[in-house]
């Protein structure tokens, strides 16, 4: 076993707890076991094992806090605790994951806040997952120094305030890419599938060998108020965009259509107010989209991609909303006054 360099024993019935023989294998390298029932604390011996690159526990009964060593192994990159039971804060020990490319703690019971060095010690991190849990708060701007970000899901927490501006800035949502995991990603291509959890389209999906194309922001669920800030709309990469289930006001950001890459946008459960900009019937790549149980008001735009969207509860809730797909027909002055600012949009496009 002290040769060992790959352990996957993912998908079986295991119980009780981690065994202390794993820190036997010294050249290990990945360790899986994920969708078990492994129970008990996570143990702290991880600094027996200072080859481990990956390791993933994601889908047991582990409980107690995160150890102080889950970081000391320095080429870890890959690192998936979700769908356990461990509470407790977010450890300071995490600030020694400066390689991590991947976190993923979601559907635990961790608490407290996003501490101010997340940003300043995940330069690398490119996906962070920390959806269902109980982490209160500010949005935290320091996320906004993360700026290979491609994956951020925050979803179903407390978090409070607004949502920082400086997301705006993401490199990693400007631009399409393909993410490789590590110097040793050729290696890893054989034994290594990325897994990953996530929301799109209003459907849980799992995620492996296209999860490096996956560009997404989700921070739904939360308590966020204030309005959607304009500069998120620099984020032309962006497939994936919820900020349903909030407290949000204001007007959706007129320079939403330069995002031309969302195919998934949910900002249902707010209190948005103003009419559906015209420029989102530009987004031709746009094929979900809720903006229910809102105050928009106004006729829905029908051109393009607006079209494709014959299902009601797309715009329900919206007392002041009329047209198709609703049954509420608007006014021909209504009517007359969007066709004129539809067409003098189109002709500044050209």
């Amino acid at each position: 076993m002290t040769k060992i360099q790959v352990l996957d024993l993912a998908g079986n019935a295991f119980t009780g707890s981690l065994p202390n023989s794993i820190t036997k294998a010294k050249q290990l390298l990945r360790l899986d076991l994920s969708d078990n029932h492994l129970s008990g604390n996570i143990p702290d011996w991880w600094y027996d094992l200072q080859q481990l690159q990956v390791r993933d526990l994601y889908g047991n009964d582990l409980s107690g806090s995160i150890p102080p060593s889950i970081c000391s192994p320095p080429s870890l990159f890959w690192l998936r605790l979700s769908r356990n039971n461990l509470s407790g804060e977010l450890p300071r020990s995490f600030r020694n994951c400066n390689g991590l490319l991947a976190l993923d703690i979601g559907d635990n019971n961790i608490n407290g806040t996003i501490p101010e060095w997340f940003g300043e010690s995940f330069l690398s991190l490119q996906m962070v997952r920390m959806t269902g849990n109980m982490i209160d708060g500010n949005a935290p701007t320091q996320l906004c120094q993360l700026s290979n970000l491609h994956i951020l899901d925050l979803s179903h927490n407390n978090l409070t305030g607004s949502i920082p501006s400086c997301l705006g800035s993401l490199r990693g949502l400007k631009s399409v890419k393909f993410y490789k995991w590590n110097p040793n990603y050729y290696y890893f291509s054989y034994v290594f599938t990325s897994k990953m959890e996530l929301v799109e389209k209003g459907t849980k999906k799992k995620y492996t060998f296209t999860l490096d194309q996956v560009n997404l922001i989700d921070l739904s669920s939360n308590n966020l108020h204030g309005e959607i800030p304009k500069e998120i709309t620099n984020l032309s990469a962006l497939g994936t965009l919820n900020l349903s289930w909030n407290q949000l006001s204001g007007r959706i950001p007129e320079d939403i259509g330069s995002m031309q890459k969302l195919e998934t946008l949910d900002l249902s459960s707010n209190h948005l107010s103003g009419s559906i900009p015209l420029s989102m019937t530009s987004i031709t790549s746009l094929s979900y989209l809720n903006l229910s149980h809102n105050n928009l008001h106004g006729p829905i735009p029908s051109t393009n991609q607006f079209g494709t969207f014959t299902d009601p509860s797309c715009f329900r809730g919206n007392p002041g909303l009329c047209g198709k797909p609703l049954m509420t027909d608007c006014s021909p002055a209504k009517r007359k006054e969007t066709e004129r600012k539809l067409k003098m949009m189109m002709m500044s496009m050209k």
